[in-house]
């Protein structure tokens, strides 16, 4: 099995990237529209969240009951990853207020989808502060599940000593931010 396929038992996540996620949405979800970013980082059976992408402007959809990023973003992203030994290993995005934190069929069937991978659902605009009342799902057998409570509480450990970098990225670019 290679590393680009290496089963993931766990998640380590910096917890400034739960900051960082939520400081990008927050804004965004109390105008009104969905919004997300990628979390990238090493693929082995205890990942490493190590890296946020916030993606913004041409090629980015954020809109009410939408967030949406077009493949020449995701190739810019994962392009300027692989030499940096990364990879996307999460998608997070905000429903907004009255819509539960569980994937849409958009979200399950329009995403990526790739075995290991976690798509994250921010509920109430990205005002939910707590990672365990979010909704984490994992890709495996060729669709998405919800991960139970226990499960993440077990497998998705919260490092408050883990550094982190944050990137913004667009059709053309990733540039880093200054956290």
């Amino acid at each position: 099995m290679t590393a680009a396929h290496e089963a993931i038992e766990n998640w380590i996540v910096a917890a400034g990237i739960l900051r960082q996620t939520l400081d990008a949405v927050r804004p965004i979800g109390r105008s009104g529209k969905e919004a997300g970013a990628f979390w990238l980082g090493s693929r082995e059976r205890t990942a490493r969240i190590s890296s946020i992408v916030l993606l913004h402007g041409s090629g980015i959809e954020e809109r009410p009951g939408r967030w949406a990023v077009a493949p020449a973003v995701f190739g810019v992203v994962t392009r300027w990853a692989k030499p940096r030994n990364m990879c996307l290993l999460g998608v997070v995005h905000i429903h907004l207020r009255g819509v539960p934190p569980v994937l849409s069929w958009s979200d399950r069937n329009l995403g990526v989808r790739f075995p290991g991978m976690l798509s994250v659902i921010i509920g109430s605009g990205g005002e939910d502060l707590d990672h365990r009342d979010w909704g984490w799902h994992l890709f495996e057998d060729g669709d998405y599940r919800p991960l139970t409570q226990g499960e993440v509480r077990d497998r998705v450990r919260i490092d408050p000593e883990s550094e982190f970098e944050a990137w913004t990225a667009d059709p053309n670019a990733v540039q880093q931010l200054r956290v």
